[in-house]
């Protein structure tokens, strides 16, 4: 199999639904074949190049796997090498950042930092047999139970998950934000090297605007810009021969040629399909229509950011250059709003939600929002309370962007779903008297963190967004009760307190802290509530509740440096510490 070539999707601009067809979401990162055999193990690229040495982390998870499958070697699997950012989105800057390094040290460091994933969708040989004539439905059934014999925990090598309902996968592509999604026939067999229509593939682009400012007659691009002649990027591809025509012949009537180069005043506007934008460069640029209705100063940076981000069609944005922070827009806030969706939405999932919102900004009035207003839409999730109100819910992305579009800034939540009396985890605060004693919110955070894994828990740790940290316990499903968790959480804290009385306090009373840290397990209790992974605090620099790694929970650490600016890159850069977290041991 050392010269395999892969099959290849046609690309389509809409996937409809088929009978005996399965979905899949379409990843960005490189495609990659893993010839498995007892002695050795080779990453091949869709080239016929060896990859290998690039994804070490990859060799050693299927060494580790290797014990469970060693009788059905050799094996030769066909999947995607992706970097994650959320399970159904990868980020391909990643992925091609990993691709040219060459260093061996370097190699070893970033695997280690920010592992690759191999996302495996199909097996072309079993125990030195091939399977490429079987039907897809027949090699996926072997897949999937190749798959059930690894029982190591690990997040190297993943199955990726079909779905049989194009309006679930179409759901989560554009919550998201995937590549966009892959249709196959079941009844397919593999054809090698070949680009077919037994698969399909549909790109989820994102529209955005720009004006034409020059035409290459050497590779053919049009120069796209923005309207303060920002550089917007290049594009060729989409055109139909007629609108090219029309196109070149503008700029050939009222432009001047410069060598091979033509220039032209701004004044033609376009709708341009893409997957992103940055840098300059828009990445693979589709042309998709005039937007004679446009004039060159509606295509600004603000409306690609926009475009990039996909709103829901329910959500109208209002006032969008409204300062909600100092220098941040509404704009802006609901940009990292649908960013950070994937990962602040779960956590919402099914609890009741307090919203402190801020219309004018924060130096404004603002309130508390429990209960559901009578101009909400339709769409904005309730579940009626003992005493007959509507209590909030955001379940989905429209109800978080229509929360957001109302100055909804700070999300805090309950410490059990509305479908459990239950705790669905114990979370310990961290509140130092200012951000002066920070150290000791780092110092009783390694602290604890000692104590409940020798419990067997598996503590994630967020800052507060504010001046201090803490520390969340996934609990599993009626482990403990609240009575119990305060038990627990109390003589945690109670065990800290008696080591370090001068450092630590359990004392309400903020007079008689005095300059120690409060230990907040009280406020761990029925009807209680915590403030959400991922919401802004109203803060002059708007700061977030940002899920940590443990080895950055240091002296360094300071908790200003997370905010709505920052935490988007940090994502895309290192991933949601609570997302890539092992699982308890006591599941």
């Amino acid at each position: 199999m050392t010269m395999w070539k892969p099959m290849l999707p046609t690309l389509v601009e809409e996937i409809n639904k088929q009978k005996d067809w399965i979905y899949e979401i379409k990843y960005d990162g490189f495609r990659c074949g893993i010839e498995w055999t007892a002695e050795k193990i080779t990453l091949w690229s869709r080239n016929g190049k060896d990859l290998t040495f690039q994804f070490p982390e990859i060799v050693s998870t299927c060494l580790i796997l290797q014990k469970n499958i060693e009788k059905q070697l050799p094996i030769f699997l066909d999947g995607e090498l992706v970097i994650l950012r959320t399970p159904y989105q990868a980020n391909f800057s990643s992925i091609q950042t990993r691709g040219r390094t060459r260093s061996k040290v370097k190699i070893q460091q970033l695997s280690k930092q920010r592992p690759v994933s191999f996302l495996c969708f199909d097996l072309l040989l079993l125990n030195d047999q091939t399977l490429q004539s079987q039907t897809l439905l027949d090699r996926r059934k072997q897949l999937e139970q190749l798959f059930k014999q690894f029982t190591v925990e690990q997040r190297q090598l993943l199955l990726i998950h079909s779905f049989k309902k194009l309006n679930e996968i179409e759901e989560i592509s554009f919550f998201h934000q995937a590549e966009g999604i892959v249709a196959k026939n079941i009844h397919s067999t593999y054809i090698e090297g070949k680009r077919t229509r037994q698969w399909i593939k549909w790109k989820n682009y994102r529209t955005v605007q720009g004006v034409i400012s020059g035409w290459n007659l050497t590779n053919d691009y049009f120069d796209v810009k923005l309207d303060k002649n920002e550089e917007l990027g290049k594009i060729k591809h989409g055109f139909a021969q007629e609108d090219k025509k029309t196109l070149t012949n503008f700029i050939q009537a009222n432009g001047r040629k410069q060598g091979t180069h033509w220039y032209v005043t701004p004044s033609v506007c376009i709708d341009i399909n893409c997957l992103d934008v940055k840098d300059g460069e828009i990445r693979e640029p589709v042309f998709r229509s005039f937007r004679f209705d446009l004039s060159p100063t509606d295509c600004t940076v603000e409306m690609v950011r926009l475009g990039l981000a996909q709103l829901p069609k329910e959500i109208d944005l209002t006032k969008p250059n409204k300062e909600l922070f100092p220098q941040i827009t509404k704009l802006d806030y609901l940009v990292y709003l649908r960013n950070v969706a994937p990962f602040l939405l779960p956590r919402l999932q099914n609890k009741r939600l307090t919203m402190i919102r801020y219309p004018d900004g924060i130096d404004q009035h603002s309130f508390y929002q429990k209960h559901l207003p009578d101009y909400a839409p339709e769409f904005i999730d309730y579940i009626l309370s003992e005493d007959g109100e509507k209590d909030l819910l955001c379940n989905t992305l429209e109800s978080l962007l229509w929360f957001g579009n109302h100055g909804g800034l700070e999300f805090h939540i309950p410490f059990q779903t509305v479908h459990s009396a239950y705790p669905d985890e114990m979370v310990f605060d961290l509140d130092p008297p200012s951000l002066e004693y920070f150290s000791y919110a780092v110092m009783a955070a390694h602290l604890i963190k000692d104590m409940v894994e020798g419990e067997g828990f598996t503590p994630l740790i967020k800052t507060s967004g504010r001046t201090g940290l803490q520390i969340h316990l996934p609990l599993r499903e009626k482990m403990m009760t609240f009575e119990e968790t305060r038990d627990f959480m109390r003589a945690v804290a109670e065990v800290l307190v008696q080591q370090y009385p001068d450092c630590f306090t359990i004392e309400r009373l903020k007079k008689k802290r005095k300059n120690r840290l409060y230990i907040d397990y009280v406020q761990h209790a029925e009807g209680k509530t915590i403030i959400a992974p991922y919401s802004t605090r109203a803060t002059k620099e708007a700061t977030v509740a940002t899920p940590l790694f443990w080895e950055e929970v240091d002296e360094k650490l300071d908790p200003r440096d997370y905010t709505v600016n920052t935490v988007p890159e940090r994502l895309v850069k290192k991933g949601c510490p609570f997302l890539m977290s092992p699982p308890s041991k006591m599941d």
